[in-house]
């Protein structure tokens, strides 16, 4: 089935087959590998690299806790460490260690979105990320990231993380 842009998913997932819904505590608890490109603001690819997240549970408040680490291919590194809990009404609050708290998370038919303010280094411009996550199969997602600086876009990233355990 192709769903179309536009349509909305109930979290409860009456709308839209529950198997498509991204669901990121569960797709993200264990380890995941992944591939990605960042792309300049014309589509140019400027570097590439491997994703390696791990998650785990905090039964005590039952939020995601989750490390990411991007391997780039000019031998940067860059690593993310997000805390994520779903709320009753289906939202989720999020927080990650250059960003802080108060990150929301929303559906966009049954693509998990995120959109915050962050420094790509410590100490630098805060940058809107805008990334949105799709199913693609039960063990794969893609990642697609939007940065922008006042408005104009600066970057973007295309990345696919696959389950590994």
């Amino acid at each position: 089935m192709i769903w179309r842009r536009g349509e909305r998913a109930h979290v409860d997932g009456d709308s839209f087959e529950p198997a498509r819904l991204f669901r990121p505590e569960s797709f993200f608890l264990g380890r995941t590998e992944g591939w990605g490109v960042a792309k300049g603001p014309f589509g140019q690819i400027v570097r590439r690299c491997r994703i390696h997240t791990e998650g785990r549970l905090d039964e005590a408040y039952q939020a995601l806790h989750l490390d990411e680490l991007f391997v780039w291919d000019d031998g940067g590194q860059e690593e993310w460490r997000w805390a994520m809990r779903r709320g009753m009404d289906g939202r989720y609050a999020a927080a990650e260690a250059l960003v802080g708290s108060g990150i929301e998370g929303r559906y966009d038919g049954c693509d998990y979105v995120l959109s915050f303010l962050r420094p790509v280094q410590p100490k630098g411009p805060r940058f809107r990320f805008v990334t949105r996550f799709t199913l693609l199969a039960p063990d794969v997602a893609m990642k697609s990231v939007r940065l922008s600086l006042f408005g104009a876009p600066i970057a973007s990233m295309v990345a696919f993380h696959r389950q590994i355990d």
